[in-house]
């Protein structure tokens, strides 16, 4: 048995112990693993010894052999990780199981001072006009209602809804959708077209699109659901002259101004990014990304990476704990100080759920990445061991 899925499996029988369901062979695997070595037996002491009242109640509820198979299909296809994972790996897959959230954490390294809400719904509108809607705030409204047209906010999703004998109009209005840190929406347009809108993120569309043409100017991050139309393609218009063409399909684009790169992941169907004369075909499983000054790069990837943010989850692989904490920044309005270099390098694997108190996922990144992590506030400091 693999290392990492034998310690997630040794740890899984220490919680069963606990529920008193282990059959009489797996309590013979257990003493076993204990006699294997004195670290081995302080392990078991300290978990039999910890209250897992909660941890234990949504175990009874796990598929355990699904979670590892899963686990080890997605991580360990590709590569073999080493040793000095090992112990951390398995907390962090006990984390995605829902299991023990740190099966291997010392008492009182973090102490959080308050609870930091995850993240919730909430954006602001900026009418044609300049008028502003809190749309948290006007739940159920009809913003606009004219001949044409309806906007409504039920605080989730804002929606355009075109009526049928609406014509497109070569005047166009055109309204700003601003989601703030902490926050997200979802944005039904006119043509149809669904936006996933990611945390510190706006977009800038007409109220109805032209007969010829559909364009959207997107700052942050966003997944699109573009509704068909052969006669009028759908452009993403972003910084650096960038955009991302479409007739209809579903990608994911990522350009936050506090980040060089320019990324565009496709899912379904196929787009075009562009930057003028420079351009590249996407095909399903493809990222494209742009950096200044350079070309346009494309690669094969697993999409769920970059897409499964607008779906309640991220997936992070191999991923740098800097790239990690600035996506924790947008989520949960947070600040984060490096006390050391080192520690904005240290790499991570694992899946996390968006709604989580940040203080569960803090605590899983200190084992797997060996760090420590002080929250004092909403500003988060970060040092390597």
């Amino acid at each position: 048995m693999d290392p990492i899925i034998r310690e997630q499996y040794i740890a899984s029988l220490i919680l069963k112990e606990r529920l008193g369901g282990l059959t009489a062979a797996e309590q013979e695997k257990l003493r076993r693993w204990r006699e294997e070595s004195a670290e081995h037996e302080d392990l078991y002491a300290y978990l039999r010894t910890k209250d897992f009242t909660d941890d234990l109640a949504r175990y009874k509820r796990i598929d355990a052999r699904r979670g590892w198979a899963a686990y080890y299909k997605r991580y360990m296809r590709r590569r073999r990780l080493n040793r000095r994972y090992g112990w951390a790996a398995a907390a962090m897959v006990a984390l995605c199981l829902g299991v023990s959230l740190m099966l291997l954490r010392q008492p009182g390294r973090m102490e959080p001072v308050h609870r930091i809400e995850a993240i919730s719904s909430k954006a602001i509108l900026v009418l044609n006009g300049g008028e502003t809607v809190d749309l948290a705030e006007r739940k159920q409204v009809n913003i606009v209602e004219s001949a044409g047209l309806q906007v409504k906010n039920d605080g989730k999703e804002l929606q355009y809804i075109a009526s049928g004998n609406a014509e497109a109009t070569e005047e166009l209005r055109y309204n700003e959708l601003i989601i703030p840190k902490g926050g997200e929406f979802t944005l039904l347009l006119a043509d149809g077209t669904k936006v996933y809108l990611n945390s510190q993120t706006r977009i800038r569309y007409p109220e109805t699109f032209s007969a010829e043409s559909r364009d959207v100017y997107l700052e942050g991050e966003a997944y699109f659901e573009v509704a068909k139309d052969s006669t009028a393609p759908f452009r993403v218009n972003v910084k650096d002259g960038v955009r991302v063409e479409v007739l209809g399909t579903s990608f994911n684009v990522r350009s936050y101004e506090d980040e060089e790169r320019v990324e565009a992941v496709l899912e379904e169907g196929c787009v075009r990014m562009a930057r003028g004369t420079e351009n590249v075909v996407l095909q399903p499983g493809d990222r494209a990304l742009c950096l200044p000054g350079g070309q346009i790069e494309v690669g094969q990837v697993n999409t769920a990476l970059y897409t499964a943010w607008h779906k309640g989850q991220y997936i992070f692989e191999n991923e740098p704990l800097e790239h990690i904490l600035r996506q924790f920044e947008r989520w949960y309005g947070i600040d984060t100080f490096y006390a050391n270099e080192a520690a904005k390098s240290v790499r991570i694997s694992g899946d996390v759920r968006r709604y989580d108190d940040i203080t569960i996922l803090l605590k899983a990144i200190e084992v797997a990445g060996n760090v420590r992590c002080t929250l004092n506030g909403t500003t988060l400091v970060v040092s390597s061991d």
